[in-house]
């Protein structure tokens, strides 16, 4: 199906994706400047504006036209219908504007990741327990580039849960005060390093 949605990119420029903006394909689709491509005795069409057509924001259903492209001169671009000429410096900046645009609700949603904390999940496991007790690990990577692997403890009827921090190259076991006192749910946890052993014992007052 044909996307014919246009993107206001200013007062004088929308924009849109041809059918090419995701690569070369077998017809042209609604792309109006491609080239084509002999491959396996196929005819190939790419789009010579990678895949961004430009439209007059007042006359949104119109495509603006180019009338200088020459090198190390501004573009001009021209709307055919109200013939206002539009003057572009950099061309490679106003597509880079319009894919910006384009990313914005792509990431919209997306997870924030501190670079000066931990980044790159590598391992998530949980395993419950017959007891009804569950825990949950995650393997990480410090700023240092060093692992952190997080254990989470909890039991099914709570929403709290005792978090530790294990670090192997730094040989270090903590945990976060801010979370339920491991004393609630543990007695011990009891760490291997090569050539150390870390534990702490809890006890429930």
């Amino acid at each position: 199906m044909t996307d014919k949605t246009i993107f206001r990119l200013n007062d004088d420029i929308s924009f849109r994706k041809c059918s090419l903006f995701d690569g070369d394909d077998l017809t042209f689709g609604n792309c109006t400047n491609f080239s084509t491509a002999e491959r396996n005795w196929r005819t190939y069409y790419s789009c010579n504006q990678d895949g961004i057509h430009f439209h007059c924001t007042s006359h949104p259903e119109i495509e603006l036209e180019i009338e200088n492209t020459d090198y190390g001169f501004a573009t001009i671009y021209r709307c055919p219908k109200c013939n206002k000429s539009i003057e572009i410096d950099n061309n490679r900046e106003l597509k880079s504007k319009c894919l910006r645009m384009l990313n914005i609700p792509e990431f919209k949603d997306a997870k924030l990741v501190r670079l000066d904390d931990w980044y790159v999940h590598e391992i998530k496991e949980k395993v419950k327990d017959e007891s009804g007790y569950w825990i949950t690990t995650n393997v990480k990577t410090d700023k240092d580039g060093d692992t952190i692997i997080v254990v989470y403890v909890g039991h099914k009827d709570s929403n709290e849960k005792a978090q530790f921090f294990i670090k192997p190259e730094k040989g270090q076991l903590t945990s976060d005060h801010k979370d339920m006192d491991p004393a609630k749910i543990l007695s011990k946890i009891e760490v291997h390093f090569k050539g150390r052993t870390l534990t702490q014992e809890f006890e429930d007052l």
